[in-house]
């Protein structure tokens, strides 16, 4: 936490304080004023432009309130800049320097994880442009299919399933520096080595050999049995669009070569959704589902030496989040009806895979939204905890170390914003995600065993009959649930919950994120990892903390990024004055409703 010195302020439209009751707008022959008295527990939400100062009254005891200063802005690269100004009601006026929180800087660590995040971005944008102008196979009814049963249409006749021992020759995009292209690359000839129900398991011939046959046999019973049912059950089945019953995982040296030699970071897998398009307008497409990954290749053939053992277990973790980009592409694309630019914002896209992890890591372990697990729990199946959890914590750990600085919605053009930043919006959307299950998914069932909540994640992957996208998406389908469905106000319901979670004191149950410890969980990573980037602290969150002094004089300036919160602490351990609390733009002026910006303020003790 910064030791700076004070909070937010407040203000109201659809003001709602405890109870569901009004937040008391006072207009002044001068000021509009919000005079906020709540009990431990209660909590006020207020729309900034609809009142100038916020008092908190004077109390006999000792107080913590938590607040938040919330942007609604939905526009990706918008920023809103704001000055907050605190000030006990009997000092008098004074100049007062802004607090300016100062730039993080980079560790090693971060510019590693930068590079690898860098990487991905090349290959999403490449790909992005090798699809301009193609489109997707088509679907109409399979022969002898229930009514509205969709599948591709292709005239090709209707695939075998593989057996092993086949010959198979794929076509490929994607060339060692990340470029695609439609015309192709070159084709790759594999083998097929394992054969599910559902996948098949096959060896680009180029990288043949080190891996015996029991190993791949493996891959595909975990994938069958383990990742496939939970995938399904929160995302939809794959279309199965060449008709052959199985998803193919190619092990190949094309995923090897796009991570130079020497390199701290490594790509181990990805879905390109050239693979989804009529091959008539992209060449290069497989007409199917493909998932790519590393090849065994312990001697560095291709790039850095990649052990059996990794490349089998490490594709298995690939698999489930790539299979719910794959499944989401699909019923966005072909299924649909739908074009390229229908397939889901890269924010929420990558919080919907990155929450697939979560759901295979926690049906692994046997537990259940809701338990509000801790690190003991998660942590004591090491390697689950390693592939289907840590990453996930540590990208949340990034975003709460800059709340208010992470691109959430992305770049200015809404697309991955590459390095720290992306982690950080990728740990946004999928600790939004999981608070947003964890408070309005309802009835029993589901595959996990706790709350029904795979609705909720089927009906966004697709977006709907519109195929809504990104910030719409998620206010349809909240909607649905009785969640506010107005993109400032569901920022309002969830502004606190990353502060609140589990926060000893009085907090309401709307502020938890009921299925994940997260203050046990990043202790127990600050002291197990001692101190090593993005777990510098005990709890990550970036705050400014501030006392309910008598001579408390401060103004603070700092920035919003789009759909972000800026957090405050203000506590007393003991009788506390009258403060005044005003937020206005760095020019002094009011601040305007198209800002979208809400506070919202808890009071804990």
């Amino acid at each position: 936490m910064l030791p700076l010195t004070l909070l937010v302020p407040l203000a109201c439209a659809d003001a709602t304080g405890p109870d569901g009751g009004p937040c008391p707008v006072v207009a002044g022959r001068v000021t509009t004023r919000v005079p906020l008295s709540l009990a431990p527990g209660q909590m006020c939400t207020l729309a900034a432009s609809d009142a100038d100062a916020v008092d908190i009254e004077p109390g006999s005891a000792s107080a913590q309130y938590l607040v938040v200063v919330q942007s609604g802005v939905r526009t990706p690269g918008a920023t809103t800049r704001l000055r907050l100004s605190a000030r006990a009601r009997n000092v008098a006026a004074a100049r007062v320097p802004a607090l300016v929180v100062p730039t993080r800087t980079i560790s090693i660590e971060g510019q590693r994880l930068e590079a690898a995040s860098q990487t991905e971005l090349d290959f999403r944008e490449n790909a992005r442009r090798a699809l301009e102008g193609a489109t997707p196979l088509r679907v109409g009814p399979r022969r002898g299919a229930p009514a509205g049963t969709a599948t591709a249409t292709a005239t090709r006749p209707r695939a075998a399933p593989p057996s092993v021992g086949d010959t198979v020759v794929f076509h490929n995009a994607v060339d060692p520096d990340l470029n695609v292209d439609c015309a192709g690359i070159h084709d790759v000839t594999a083998v097929v080595r394992a054969v599910g129900s559902n996948f098949a398991a096959v060896e680009d011939l180029d990288g043949a050999g080190p891996v015996p046959a029991g190993a791949y046999q493996r891959v595909v019973e975990s994938l069958e049995l383990l990742v496939l049912p939970v995938v399904t059950a929160y995302f939809g089945e794959p279309a199965d669009l060449d008709e052959n019953g199985i998803v193919w995982v190619l092990f190949t040296p094309v995923v090897n070569r796009v991570t130079s030699r020497n390199s701290t970071t490594r790509v181990s897998g990805f879905f390109s959704p050239t693979d989804l398009a009529d091959p008539e307008s992209c060449g290069a497409s497989n007409g199917g589902e493909l998932l790519y990954v590393l090849a065994a290749d312990p001697g560095g053939r291709f790039s850095d030496p990649v052990p059996v053992s990794f490349a089998t277990t490490r594709a298995i973790g690939v698999a489930t989040h790539e299979l719910a980009h794959l499944i989401s592409a699909e019923q966005r694309t072909v299924l649909s009806g739908g074009g390229f630019g229908d397939l889901e914002a890269t924010w929420l896209s990558e919080g919907l895979a990155h929450s697939a992890e979560t759901f295979v890591g926690m049906f692994l372990a046997a537990h259940r939204p809701g338990g509000n697990y801790g690190f003991l729990e998660l942590a004591a199946q090491a390697k689950t905890f390693r592939t289907y959890h840590f990453p996930n914590f540590r990208r949340a750990a990034y975003y709460l170390s800059d709340p208010h600085g992470t691109p959430a919605l992305g770049d200015d053009r809404g697309r991955d914003p590459a390095g720290l930043p992306s982690l950080a919006m990728r740990g946004f959307g999928w600790l939004l995600l999981r608070w947003f299950a964890d408070q309005y998914a309802t009835g029993a069932g589901g595959i996990l065993g706790g709350p029904r909540e795979e609705a909720i994640f089927r009906d966004l992957s697709g977006g709907g009959e519109t195929r809504s996208r990104g910030v719409e998406n998620l206010e349809r389908v909240a909607a649905t649930l009785g969640a506010p469905s107005e993109w400032e106000a569901l920022l309002a319901a969830w502004a606190l919950s990353p502060l609140a979670d589990d926060l000893p004191g009085e907090v309401p149950a709307a502020t938890q994120v009921t299925s994940l410890g997260l203050r046990d969980l990043f202790a127990a990573l600050n002291r197990e990892l001692e101190g090593e980037e993005p777990f510098e602290r005990p709890f990550p969150l970036l705050t400014t903390e501030f006392g309910l002094a008598a001579d408390i004089d401060v103004r603070v300036d700092f920035e919003l990024n789009a759909s972000t919160g800026r957090y405050f602490v203000l506590e007393s351990d003991g009788p506390h004055p009258a403060i005044r609390i005003a937020l206005s733009t760095q020019a002094g002026l009011g601040v305007p409703p198209s800002a979208g910006v809400r506070f919202v303020v808890l009071r804990t003790r």
